[in-house]
């Protein structure tokens, strides 16, 4: 629902961020919080943790909200039935998106003015899996117009067995399952990552948290059309303006000398020769374009281009926003 996140606000002006974690019960929602917050696990843990907020981040100066919910899906099954009676269109709560209007609290308390979702299910539980695109993820996507960043979580690493109950071998179970968190992030592309991690081993738990973070702080949509798959108009025209800036001879190419002088100035780190032949072998492999990417054994823009294209397909979204 449009009207329960906050206005778009570029990434440098954010102060605050407001992370919502749903699941099922039992898939280990407040035990991954709790691990988080304590580097510690513990056997037991409420059943719904308290809003914790952490201290500002020293990179982004930005204060982060943890939300906690129980029978979440209640509270946005109610939304969608009131924006049903109320007829609000999905194009009236687009058009209201950056007003960041607020859900009656009798509804839906602790969806409004969400930022971003964890999304937890069971690596021990299969029917939780299943209960993400058959349940959760359509009902996130009435809700927030499908403009809600996602990150999945799949808990419970540690009692994850791939092929158990099964005549698959461990190597097979394990291509079905990245087939099948694949073919989830294909369906519902508001999805940005899908991470297995462990409260209970404490592994990949920050990830998950710092990626629902990340999924705010730099944001896909205004880089990357998903209806496309490409790059928006807006940023290409921003990447090649700055392709323009380094291409200090205008010859429309950017020579290894004119690549370092970008990567130098942007992010204050020397390009090696061996990176520079490496991303040359990256963009002419994952070419997103007909046109070429290396030209006389420089960049063209299309390689330019490139390059972030692949940043972006890698969930790399703070290398382009900055």
């Amino acid at each position: 629902m449009s009207g329960t996140s906050r206005p778009s606000v570029k990434p440098e002006m954010r102060s605050s961020i407001t992370v919502l974690v749903l699941g099922d019960e039992g898939v280990g929602k407040s035990s991954l919080i709790s691990t988080f917050i304590s580097h510690h696990f513990a056997e037991v843990v409420p059943g719904i943790m308290t809003r914790v907020r952490l201290p500002p981040d020293p990179d982004s100066n930005c204060i982060t909200t943890i939300v906690d919910s129980q029978g979440g899906d209640t509270a946005l099954i109610s939304a969608v039935a009131t924006m049903s009676l109320t007829g609000e269109s999905q194009s009236t709560l687009k058009s209201t998106a950056t007003t960041a209007t607020t859900i009656s609290p009798n509804v839906a308390t602790g969806i409004d003015h969400v930022d971003s979702i964890i999304l937890v299910y069971d690596l021990d539980r299969m029917e939780s899996f299943y209960r993400l695109e058959n349940h959760w993820l359509p009902l996130i996507e009435r809700c927030y117009n499908g403009e809600m960043p996602v990150i999945i979580a799949g808990n419970k690493m540690d009692l994850f067995r791939p092929s158990t109950g099964s005549t698959m071998t461990d190597e097979q179970a394990l291509a079905r399952s990245r087939q099948q968190i694949v073919s989830l992030m294909q369906r519902f592309r508001f999805v940005r990552q899908c991470i297995k991690c462990s409260a209970k081993n404490l592994l990949r738990v920050d990830e998950v948290f710092v990626k629902a973070q990340q999924a705010v702080l730099y944001p896909f949509t205004p880089l990357y059309d998903l209806a496309t798959g490409r790059l928006t108009d807006n940023c290409r025209r921003a990447l090649t303006r700055i392709f323009r800036m380094y291409d200090r001879d205008n010859d429309g190419l950017l020579s290894n000398a004119e690549l370092d002088a970008f990567q130098n100035q942007t992010f204050h780190v020397p390009l090696v020769e061996r990176d520079l032949a490496g991303w040359k072998k990256v963009v002419q492999r994952n070419n997103p374009t007909d046109e070429a990417v290396v030209q006389d054994g420089k960049f063209t823009v299309a390689g330019f281009l490139a390059i972030f294209d692949v940043f972006i397909s890698q969930n790399r979204l703070d290398v382009p926003w900055r």
